[in-house]
């Protein structure tokens, strides 16, 4: 757990909020055309990753679906969890 910890402060930094450690500069999206395997992105209403954190990656990955909870943080699978079973079983019955 020690090192768990020590890892995502180095990663981090003291914050998620303030990101300070060698994640700081770390940016995947030049590399995000590479996707070739369907892409699930989802997101909530609340968020803190909002449609246009998201907006980026659904317009570079070929094969991507995107669904928005309307009632959710970042965390729909607790917080709206039937709809957030019916959207992921239906991504994976379509791909």
């Amino acid at each position: 757990v020690e090192l768990m910890a020590r890892s995502k402060l180095f990663r981090n930094g003291p914050s998620e909020f303030t990101v300070t450690g060698t994640l700081k500069t770390w940016d995947i999206r030049r590399e995000l055309h590479r996707i070739q395997a369907p892409t699930l992105l989802l997101n909530g209403r609340h968020d803190e990753a909002q449609d246009e954190v998201m907006e980026p990656y659904f317009r570079a990955i070929e094969r991507v679906k995107w669904y928005r909870f309307a009632e959710s943080s970042h965390t729909p699978q607790l917080e709206e969890r039937e709809e957030f079973m019916r959207v992921v079983a239906a991504f994976l019955a379509h791909s």
